[in-house]
C-alpha cells in the first residue's frame, strides 16, 4: 500500500514539474563596461561596472 502512494506522488510530480522544465530558457548575456574595457557575462562582474547591451543568447554577446 505504502509503494502504492509512493508511485502516486512520484508521478504526481513529474506532471506537475514536467511541462514547467520544458518551457525553461536559456540566461541571457549582457555587455558590461568597466573602467577600461567591455566584457560578455550573464551577471555583473563587480562593483563598478555598467551594463551596456543584451540580452545576448551567445556566450560572446553575438546575436
Amino acid at each position: 500500500m505504502n509503494s502504492r502512494i509512493g508511485l502516486t506522488l512520484i508521478i504526481a510530480t513529474l506532471l506537475v514539474l514536467g511541462p514547467m522544465s520544458a518551457h525553461a530558457q536559456t540566461a541571457r548575456y549582457y555587455k558590461w563596461q568597466g573602467a577600461d574595457r567591455v566584457v560578455c557575462a550573464q551577471t555583473s562582474p563587480g562593483k563598478g561596472w555598467t551594463r551596456l547591451h543584451g540580452a545576448f543568447i551567445k556566450s560572446d554577446c553575438s546575436i
